[in-house]
């Protein structure tokens, strides 16, 4: 099992958000809401990476970063 990798399905009574990116226009997954932050995978070439956003979709408060996340047209 990679590190990164969680449980088969987290939070599975929570609606998962589909149409977001990286602000840097990485693929994500399995975005949801979890534990009062968001919780998801962001597509790195062949590695996902499991990252925890606040609720806006931001990495932090304090700054910007290329992780942060943005709506993409359905």
């Amino acid at each position: 099992m990679d590190e990164d990798d969680g449980p088969a399905l987290c939070c599975p009574d929570e609606e998962r958000i589909h149409a977001v990116v990286t602000r840097q226009g990485e693929r994500t997954f399995d975005v949801h809401r979890h534990k009062g932050l968001l919780r998801g995978y962001v597509m790195g070439g062949e590695r996902k990476r499991l990252v925890h956003w606040l609720r806006n979709g931001r990495l932090t408060r304090a700054t910007e970063t290329p992780l942060d996340l943005k709506r993409v047209a359905e």
